[in-house]
């Protein structure tokens, strides 16, 4: 079989594969035996009409056509991989040439993944790894932030300001500027000062007020908001602080640190200072990732495939609408708040999908050029957290990923990983 391959614009390939004759002859072969039992023929049992007879009664042109297409079926997947381009799609496949004792002769093209010049990316993998130091007042930071969260809703004297963290229970009224209906009445509306759960506005209104105190507050609502009655358009509340909760933060000391599982505030001191340490750690190897991408998209020619960009599209897609179901908001609640389309929300997501799809092109290049591989006993461990998810066999979940294609999938997903942990990690090696 001889292959050749045909690098076209917008990351397409198209691929020629020319069979050779005495294939098709045996290719015809089988196609008799596959049609021979579909077609009755005057005087003769299904399939035990003789070939010539066959051939007249039917056509030789049916079996030269059945042939083809199971020659061009068998033979696509190893065409491919002979030709050395990764599909994003099923070909379009053409017949050019198809005639008794000659050879098949078929094109298919099809949107690939594209070569990527890397060019010397080397020096971009000797960025610095620059981890801050662990400052005393980073500790400092850390120790009041556990406090904070060690505070405990106290009954407020009227005495104390509401402040961020407060938790009140108002008497509010509402009306739009130039009405005297109220749009909104409660005597008992609860608001977490900074939880973001009422209007910002009317949240950051709050504070300083005082148990029992009245206040007016005027605020307008965002041009975006769901709401199209009130989207846009200023209102005044009248409220009146009924109850106050406030949040009392313990001292840092050895209660704090027992509470946290220490003895001392010493040791709960040097375990912040431990996770600070790696958190920088991480934050700076994530860092690196992102200099030295930034620094190879900049300088690396690669084309993006219009198929990678949707796939990464469906993703983020699917990534927004898990986020909105958590928060109890479906997606067209969205939309409507934000006064989007879909097909508006998709072009807002274009640029980092396109980007994404660089970077992924860009790893697979680097992994290839560093030898990076990932062997299936690591693809099966990586499979491994599915299966007991599922309390399903790793084996058989394994056997369903390699029918479907997904087990490649994984182990490409894998490789991109691996390519990208080298770049997070210092390469003293690599001169």
């Amino acid at each position: 079989m001889e292959v050749q391959v045909e690098r076209l614009p917008d990351a397409r390939a198209r691929v020629r594969v020319t069979v050779p004759a005495e294939d098709v002859t045996q290719a015809m072969d089988g196609a008799f035996k596959r049609l021979a039992k579909r077609y009755n023929i005057p005087g003769f049992r299904p399939g035990r009409a003789p070939r010539p007879v066959f051939e007249r009664y039917v056509g030789r042109e049916t079996l030269l056509r059945d042939a083809a297409e199971h020659l061009v079926e068998d033979r696509y997947p190893d065409a491919i991989q002979q030709a050395g381009v990764k599909p994003l799609a099923r070909p379009d496949v053409q017949i050019d040439e198809l005639e008794e004792n000659g050879p098949l002769v078929f094109t298919a093209e099809m949107p690939v993944k594209p070569e990527v010049t890397l060019g010397d990316y080397r020096p971009a993998l000797l960025e610095p790894l620059t981890v801050p130091e662990v400052t005393e007042e980073a500790i400092d930071a850390e120790l009041q932030r556990v406090a904070e969260e060690e505070a405990q809703l106290v009954v407020a004297t009227e005495e104390d300001p509401v402040e961020a963290g407060s938790r009140v229970v108002i008497k509010i009224r509402g009306t739009r500027e130039g009405e005297e209906e109220p749009f909104a009445d409660a005597d008992d509306y609860p608001v977490t000062i900074g939880s973001g759960t009422a209007l910002e506005g009317l949240e950051l209104q709050l504070i300083g007020l005082h148990l029992h105190e009245q206040a007016t507050v005027s605020l307008t609502y965002p041009d975006e908001y769901p709401d199209p009655s009130l989207a846009g358009k200023a209102v005044q509340f009248d409220v009146n602080i009924k109850e106050h909760k406030r949040r009392d933060v313990p001292p840092v000391d050895e209660e704090l640190a027992r509470a946290r599982g220490f003895e001392t505030v010493q040791e709960l001191r040097e375990d912040l200072t431990k996770s600070l340490r790696d958190r920088y750690e991480r934050e700076a190897r994530e860092q690196r990732l992102a200099a030295v991408l930034a620094r190879l998209r900049g300088s690396v020619s690669v084309e993006v495939p219009e198929p990678m960009v949707r796939h990464q599209l469906d993703h983020q897609l699917q990534d927004l609408h898990h986020t909105l179901t958590h928060l109890g908001v479906d997606l067209d609640q969205y939309l409507s708040g934000r006064q989007i389309t879909l097909e508006g929300l998709l072009e807002e997501m274009r640029p980092g999908a396109v980007q994404r799809v660089q970077d992924e092109l860009i790893l697979e290049a680097i992994a290839e050029a560093e030898g990076l591989q990932v062997s299936d006993e690591e693809v099966v461990a990586a499979v491994q957290s599915v299966a007991d998810a599922y309390e399903r066999p790793v084996n058989a979940l394994v056997e369903n990923l390699k029918v479907s294609g997904e087990f490649e999938t994984v182990r490409g997903n894998l490789l991109v990983d691996k390519a990208a942990q080298l770049i997070r990690e210092p390469q003293p090696e690599i001169a």
